[in-house]
């Protein structure tokens, strides 16, 4: 059931802190990757490669952000309808663009500016 005034806000607030969680999870995972290097290039190297990948901090620090979102995102499902604050999710593009260019230094093309203005001109169009 959909709320009103600063309950709808608070329920905004909730999925915005998911998204955030869920985003900077993803970036922390890149910097376990990037440290971890190649993985799974071979059979043999299974069982090494999973035990190499469970004890790297940064991989067990980003569950513990992905865990914060999920169970912030279940308090905004049981507070919305799921087609009000799903698509607030898809501005995670945003997050992790920004994340990717500061943290990474990975570019910002035109493409992908125009694709996140279309992204948050979206959200806001659904959510009107």
């Amino acid at each position: 059931m959909p709320l009103k005034g600063d309950e709808s806000m608070r329920s905004i607030l909730l999925v915005l802190f998911s998204v955030t969680m869920g985003a900077t999870g993803q970036a922390i995972l890149k910097m376990g990757a990037n440290k971890l290097g190649s993985v799974f290039v071979s059979p043999q190297s299974l069982l090494h490669d999973i035990f190499r990948i469970v004890t790297t901090p940064q991989v067990l620090i980003a569950f513990a952000f992905y865990a914060a979102g999920f169970f912030t995102w279940m308090k905004a499902l049981t507070r919305e309808n799921l087609s009000y604050v799903y698509p607030i999710v898809s501005l995670s593009y945003v997050v992790v663009l920004l994340y990717s260019y500061f943290l990474f230094k990975e570019p910002i093309t035109l493409n992908k500016l125009i694709g996140i203005i279309l992204i948050i001109a979206g959200v806001i169009f659904i959510n009107r």
